[in-house]
C-alpha cells in the first residue's frame, strides 16, 4: 500500500489507543513504539529504497533514513557486505588501510555524511530545505563541536594532520538558536578554520522543517582564505525535532574520481513528530493488530500480546509472498556473499 501520514492513520486506527490516550499526539507516541519493531520483523515490500551516490571517497555514507545494505553494486560490479568485527581481522580497523578492499566493510556510525578534507579550512553554514527558503525554523537550538586549524599547538598536541590530542582539550563547541538564523548563513561567531567535525545535535526544532548543514570550503589549511564551490560539502540533513547526526558508514576500495554505488537499503525508522511525516506500512490489518498487541502489553496481558504479534509476523510474511507473485527466490548459496558461489550447487 502506499505510505500514509500520520493524520490519515489516526483516522483509520485512532480507535485501537487506550481511551485515555487518544490524542494524535498519543497516537504518534503509539507508532514510535510499535513500528521499531515492524520494522525488524522482515524484509516487506515498503522496506525497501533504492539508493544511489557518489562513492569516489572510498567509503558511503546510508541516509539516515536506512538502516543497512542488502545488496550493491559498484561501478557495474556486484560487491558483498561483510560485517563489522569479524572481517576487521582481515581488513583493518581504519580508514588508513591501504588493503585494496573486495567488498563493503561496515564501519559503524559517523557523525556526518562526508568527512572534511584534513588538508583543508571550512566554515559552518546551514540552508532551510523548505520554501520560501528565506529563513530557518521557528524555534529550536543546533549546536556543532568542531576543531580549528588555530588551535593546533607544536608537538603532539597538534590538531592538523593525522594528529590529535584529547577531545576534551581539543573542541569548539557553538551553538545557535534556529530563530534567530536566516538562509545561507553560517553559524554566529563561526570559526573559517574548521578541520574536523565531532557531532551536531538539535533540540526542540520546529516539526516538519528539514535544513541542511554544510562545510563550505575556505583555503587549504593555514594557507589563506579561498573559494571553491566543487570542493563544499553535505555534513547531515535534518528533519526531526531532537536528535544527533549519525550515518552508517561502509568503506570500500578500488574507487576512482568516477566511481558510484547503486544500492538497495533496508528503511530505519524515522521518529515522527509531525501530522504529515509519512509512515511505510505494509497494510491496515498489521498496524491494527500492533496496536492492539501494545494495548494488551500496557494492560499487562501478555497472552494477547503475543497472540496480536504472531499475527502481525504472518500477515507480514503473507504480504511479502503476495508482493512477490508468480517470481519465486532461487536457492544459491555464496559462503563469500554476494557475486560468489559454489561450483555444482544449485
Amino acid at each position: 500500500m502506499p505510505a500514509k501520514t500520520t493524520n490519515q492513520l489516526f483516522s483509520t486506527h485512532g480507535q485501537f489507543l487506550d481511551a485515555s490516550e487518544s490524542t494524535e499526539s498519543d497516537f504518534r507516541a503509539a507508532l514510535n513504539e510499535v513500528m521499531p519493531r515492524i520494522y525488524k520483523m522482515g524484509y516487506w515490500r515498503e522496506m525497501l529504497v533504492e539508493h544511489t551516490q557518489d562513492a569516489s571517497a572510498g567509503y558511503v555514507s546510508l541516509p539516515q533514513y536506512t538502516d543497512s545494505i542488502i545488496a550493491a553494486v559498484i561501478d557495474n560490479n556486484a560487491v558483498p557486505t561483510r560485517s563489522l568485527w569479524h572481517d576487521y581481522k582481515l581488513f583493518g580497523t581504519n580508514d588508513q588501510d591501504t588493503t585494496v578492499l573486495n567488498s563493503f566493510i561496515d564501519d559503524g556510525y559517523a557523525p556526518t555524511y562526508r568527512d572534511l578534507d584534513s588538508s583543508s579550512e571550512y566554515t559552518i553554514r546551514f540552508n532551510t530545505l523548505k520554501a520560501p527558503y528565506s529563513a530557518g525554523p521557528a524555534a529550536g537550538t543546533l549546536t556543532a563541536r568542531y576543531r580549528r586549524y588555530s588551535d593546533a599547538t607544536a608537538g603532539s598536541g597538534a590538531l592538523t594532520g593525522e594528529e590529535t590530542v584529547l577531545e576534551s582539550d581539543s573542541y569548539t563547541e557553538a551553538s545557535n538558536s534556529m530563530a534567530a538564523i536566516v538562509f545561507a548563513a553560517d553559524f554566529t561567531g563561526a570559526h573559517h578554520d574548521v578541520t574536523k567535525v565531532l557531532s551536531l545535535r538539535w533540540k526542540d526544532m520546529t516539526a516538519d522543517h528539514p535544513v541542511r548543514i554544510q562545510a563550505i570550503y575556505k583555503g587549504p589549511a593555514g594557507g589563506g582564505a579561498a573559494t571553491d564551490s566543487t570542493k563544499d560539502l553535505i555534513l547531515a540533513d535534518i528533519n526531526t525535532s531532537n536528535g544527533v547526526s549519525r550515518y552508517r558508514r561502509f568503506r570500500i576500495g578500488g574507487t576512482d574520481s568516477t566511481s558510484s554505488a547503486h544500492m538497495l537499503l533496508k528503511r530505519r525508522w524515522v521518529e515522527v513528530d509531525s501530522t504529515s511525516d509519512l509512515v511505510y506500512i505494509p497494510s491496515n490489518s498489521i498496524l491494527k493488530h500492533a496496536l492492539l498487541g501494545k494495548l494488551s502489553e500496557d494492560n499487562a496481558d501478555a497472552q494477547r500480546a503475543m497472540y496480536h504479534w504472531g499475527v502481525v509476523k504472518e500477515l507480514l510474511e503473507v504480504d511479502t509472498d503476495s508482493y512477490r507473485g508468480a517470481a519465486k527466490p532461487t536457492l544459491h548459496i555464496a559462503p563469500d556473499g554476494v557475486g560468489a558461489g559454489m561450483s555444482g550447487m544449485y
